[in-house]
């Protein structure tokens, strides 16, 4: 789900069964690097927040089982992260899955998260979800692996052999401080600038449709985050904008709650100015949102925060909407839609 010089590497770097001959993998935008069974073929590489998605032989049973990365915001801790799966069996959150292993190792390695969840199909027969939680980064990477009982106990050795051959360095956040002391930050190939709330800095995007995504300090397994989207200009009318917004949202996500929309000054311009409360998971959450207008593109800009801590971080917020400007320079021609 910056999301800066973490390095969590084994002394068993490259090092798999014999029978598993392994080649290099490299994600360098998502700051990765490892060896991959050459039999597991990748079917996804460096997409959304997939680093890689590898297909894993199962000769006895048939079809493949599945191997991957994922990346998202890192947790306060990953303890948080224990607790919450903890939580999640308790409450049977997984049909037909029985929560097997979940407990944090600390090593010479580093500190990881190792969760297994023992699958029982409906069809019959014994799957095993393996995941090995890291934070490097600011970042959390998952690393998945999910397969038929038959193919576990290999499968199982050349995963833990991938995991022990990783190493981390900064994603491509698309993004370079400009100042420090204002945490003003600089959007490199779309050319614009905008300060930061203490404690903010921009992390890999889950979209390849944002141009930037940063997030705060993190609570628990949750982190407050920055999203900055751009499309091409529209014949925009704000008064008429702020009439249909609201109830937009409502259509798109039933139970949303529209505290306000309206229009507010935005430099020499103005911006129409969202607020809605809603929820994701168990997390009741606020989100206000900048749309303008800029000399070459359409913004939209949102922050997410955790409802129980908007009104202190809204002056915040507006101050980092007011600071944001495009920049001399020559851009691609397109920024892609809005989410």
């Amino acid at each position: 789900m910056s999301f800066l010089a973490l390095i969590w590497i084994s002394a068993a770097v490259g090092q798999a069964p014999a029978n598993l001959p392994t080649e290099p993998f490299e994600a360098p935008k998502y700051g990765l690097t490892t060896r991959i069974p050459k039999a597991w073929k990748i079917a996804e590489h460096e997409k959304e927040d997939r680093v890689f998605v590898a297909m894993v032989p199962q000769p006895a049973f048939g079809s493949p089982g599945l191997a991957a990365c994922e990346l998202a915001l890192a947790p306060e801790s990953l303890e948080d992260y224990r607790t919450r799966i903890d939580q999640i069996a308790e409450r049977g959150g997984r049909p037909n899955a029985k929560l097997a292993t979940n407990r944090r190792i600390k090593d010479p390695r580093g500190e990881r998260l190792e969760t297994i969840w023992e699958i029982h199909p409906l069809s019959g027969g014994l799957w095993r979800e393996v995941t090995v939680r890291v934070v490097a980064n600011r970042q959390l990477y998952a690393f998945i692996l999910n397969v038929e009982d038959s193919a576990y106990k290999e499968a199982r050795t050349a995963f833990d052999a991938l995991v022990a051959a990783t190493t981390f360095t900064p994603p491509n956040t698309g993004a370079d401080m400009l100042s420090r002391p204002e945490n003003r930050w600089l959007q490199r190939e779309y050319k614009f600038a905008i300060d930061l709330p203490g404690g903010w800095s921009p992390v890999l995007a889950p979209s390849s449709v944002a141009l930037l995504f940063a997030n705060g300090p993190p609570h628990g397994v949750w982190s407050d985050n920055l999203l900055i989207l751009a499309h091409a200009h529209r014949d925009a009318d704000l008064p008429e904008l702020a009439k249909e917004l609201p109830q937009q949202l409502r259509r798109e996500e039933p139970g949303c709650e529209v505290i306000s929309c309206k229009i507010v000054p935005q430099g020499r311009g103005q911006a129409l100015e969202t607020i809605a409360r809603t929820r994701r998971g168990p997390f009741s959450m606020t989100v206000i949102e900048w749309r303008f207008r800029g000399e070459r593109f359409d913004y939209e800009v949102k922050f997410t925060v955790e409802s129980d801590r908007f009104d202190r971080l809204a002056p915040a917020f507006r101050k980092s909407f007011e600071s944001f400007r495009e920049l001399p320079g020559k851009v691609p021609t397109g920024a892609g839609k809005a989410a």
